[in-house]
């Protein structure tokens, strides 16, 4: 931050591209930059975006694919195409069949910049032929083309097209956790960078965890400049940091550099269940961290039989922070405040039945952009939103939850209402915890996944470790696949 700091002394922040791998990452930039300069508007912060963000709108604008339109490709191709899982980032509950398997690779082939024959080389949970890859790519851009629609990666493809002609002046580009960035994005980043009078980038690839998705780390590995380490961890106490360095080590290409501890001490224990934490658990913010999203209701047995609230990414929490964080916006809605039309959605398609939206109108919200930013009468005015009462007499959600829920918003402690949270080590990285208790297990295909391509665990597990402030809790393996801790 002292970097933009300095350049928004220097020039205005419409000039200053800021991007960074998640939308609230690149909000929480640009909310510290308007405190700071408080002289500056809204709109001269409209490049502090995730590049997908900025490409959607710096491109010709179409529809984008929806859950209709995969299911219709799937029927013209003979395909089983999954179209929740097509159109999700955290895909659906149902496992990827072959047809999901074909898609996903499909976008991994050009989010990694791959010709078909490399695809087919590379290909992890999959053996489709050279042939089949070609012709599905070729019958899926034909389709997108029919409909006049974009796909997730068409939007960063057109706009690496439509950058040669970009006459938006750049004096300073930053990019921030850049260890996630696929090949494509970094092919953008390098167009951005030569129109750029400065370039920042910041990233540790040690913390790469998105290969799934196209994640390219040894970009950041080769890549050529002034480099500046960041010495001081700000987070991991002597212990922690120590343990999480041997997973670090465990690396085979990867920047080398070394950091000081934020402090003395740090606590690594071996537990055999969650009940010898019983008394602990009472203290402190904790992370239950699993690799695989199967082995979480293990984690919500194990608190239920102690009668502790938690959040899970499943939803099966007490709390989950998406309804917590609907609580709040709907709060800050009816007081006057806009609200993102991320969280928008959730609420109309989860919290709100009955007569609450007029009809049709969930689809019409449904297809926002998630960086859109809408107000109550702009809601009731153009989309269909009928009862605009506080949340607990609108919201449907369980009773026994209600009162809870609105005791905490009445003591002001909503946003710290829950201390434990059971979740994924993709979900919580960039955050941390007092403590963390880390389960080793692997599905069978992660397992396989591993033996073929070890670093990429290593740095999933890293992440893992160094989510720990004080206290770190590695869990006995329970199945016979699962990673070394």
């Amino acid at each position: 931050m002292d970097e933009l700091n300095h350049a928004l002394k220097e020039t205005t922040p419409d000039t200053i591209i800021f991007t960074t791998f998640t939308t609230a990452g690149a909000h929480e930039a640009a909310s510290r930059a308007r405190e700071k300069f408080p002289k500056y508007t809204d709109h001269q912060f409209r490049y502090f975006r995730t590049l997908h963000s900025l490409a959607y709108r710096s491109i010709p604008q179409k529809k984008m694919m929806t859950y209709a339109l995969y299911s219709e490709l799937g029927k013209e191709l003979g395909m089983n195409i999954n179209s929740m899982r097509a159109i999700s980032s955290k895909g659906s509950a149902a496992p990827p069949n072959n047809s999901d398997r074909l898609l996903q690779l499909n976008g991994h082939m050009r989010s990694r910049r791959w010709t078909a024959e490399e695809a087919a080389k590379y290909q992890e949970e999959s053996t489709f032929s050279i042939k089949e890859i070609k012709d599905f790519d070729e019958a899926y851009r034909s389709f997108r083309k029919k409909h006049g629609v974009y796909d997730f990666t068409d939007q960063l493809e057109v706009f690496l097209d439509v950058l040669d002609d970009w006459e938006v002046r750049i004096t300073h580009l930053f990019v921030d956790e850049c260890q996630d960035l696929s090949t494509l994005q970094w092919d953008i980043v390098r167009k951005l960078q030569s129109k750029a009078q400065k370039t920042i980038i910041a990233g540790d690839d040690k913390q790469s965890i998105y290969g799934f998705s196209g994640g390219d780390p040894k970009q950041l590995i080769d890549l050529e400049g002034d480099r500046k380490v960041l010495k001081q961890s700000y987070r991991l106490p002597e212990n922690l940091l120590a343990y999480a360095e041997t997973i670090a080590d465990r690396i085979s290409d990867k920047q080398e550099y070394s950091v000081t501890p934020a402090d003395k001490g740090g606590l690594i224990e071996y537990v055999g269940e969650i009940t010898e934490l019983a008394d602990q658990l009472k203290e402190g913010t904790w992370f239950f961290l699993a690799r695989n999203r199967k082995y979480l209701p293990y984690f919500e047995h194990q608190l239920n039989k102690l009668g502790l609230v938690y959040e899970s990414d499943t939803g099966n929490g007490a709390f989950s922070p998406i309804l917590i964080e609907s609580v709040i916006a709907w709060t800050d809605m009816r007081e006057g405040f806009t609200i993102s039309s991320r969280v928008v959605k959730h609420i109309y398609k989860n919290y709100l039945k009955g007569k609450a939206v007029a009809h049709g109108f969930k689809k019409v919200v449904a297809s926002l952009d998630d960086d859109t930013y809408l107000d109550g009468d702009t809601l009731q005015s153009e989309y269909g939103l009928v009862n605009f009462n506080p949340w607990y007499e609108t919201f449907s959600i369980p009773k026994s939850i209600v009162a809870p829920l609105r005791k905490l918003e009445e003591t002001g402690s909503l946003n710290t209402s829950t201390k434990i949270r059971v979740a994924t080590i993709h979900s919580v990285k960039g955050k941390e915890a007092d403590n963390v208790v880390l389960l080793p297990d692997m599905t069978t295909l992660t397992h396989r996944t591993y033996l073929k391509d070890p670093d990429s665990e290593h740095r999933v597990f890293y992440v893992g470790a160094t989510r720990a402030k004080q206290q770190l809790f590695l869990h006995k393996p329970m199945t016979d696949y699962y990673y070394n801790l």
